[in-house]
C-alpha cells in the first residue's frame, strides 16, 4: 500500500458518499433552480443531500490522519489536496451560513455553494488523478526522515 493511500473499503465508500452528495445536490439544484419545480414530495432530495453531506464530513474526518496528514507530510499531491480541501472547507462554511447566517447573505452564499459543489465534478477527479501520478515520492520521504 502506498503512503497516504486509503484502504480500499474506505476509498470506495468515500467515492460512494461523495458521489451521493453530489448527485442529490444536483437533483435538488436542477429541480428547484433550473425547473423551479419542487412540490413537497420531492423535497426528499434536500434531506438526502443534507444527510449525505453529513456523511461526507465524517468520511473527510476519517481520512484526516491516514490520508491527508500523511500525504501532506510526504509532499504528495499538495496542490491537488490543498485545492480540494479548500473547496470542501468553503462548502462547509457556506452550509453553516445557509442555515445560520443572516438572510442578507444567504442568496450569494447559496450560489457560491452551488458553484463550488458543481466544480468538485472537476476538482475531485483531478485530485485523485494527480495523487496516483505522484506515487513515486515515497522513497524521498523515507530518506529524508
Amino acid at each position: 500500500m502506498r503512503l497516504g493511500r486509503m484502504a480500499s473499503w474506505q476509498r470506495k465508500s468515500s467515492y460512494f458518499v461523495f458521489s451521493a452528495t453530489l448527485a442529490t445536490g444536483l437533483v435538488w439544484f436542477v429541480l428547484g433552480d433550473v425547473f423551479e419545480y419542487m412540490p413537497p414530495q420531492l423535497k426528499i432530495w434536500w434531506i438526502a443531500h443534507g444527510l449525505t453531506g453529513l456523511l461526507s464530513i465524517i468520511w473527510i474526518g476519517a481520512a484526516m490522519p491516514q490520508h491527508i496528514v500523511v500525504a501532506w507530510r510526504s509532499h504528495r499531491n499538495r496542490w491537488g489536496g490543498s485545492i480540494a480541501t479548500l473547496f470542501i472547507a468553503i462548502l462547509l462554511i457556506s452550509t453553516a451560513l445557509l442555515f445560520y447566517g443572516p438572510e442578507l447573505v444567504r442568496e450569494n452564499v447559496r450560489w457560491i455553494h452551488i458553484g463550488l459543489g458543481i466544480s468538485l465534478l472537476i476538482v475531485f477527479p483531478w485530485h485523485i488523478i494527480r495523487g496516483r501520478k505522484s506515487g513515486g515520492r515515497l522513497k524521498s520521504f523515507i530518506k529524508s526522515n
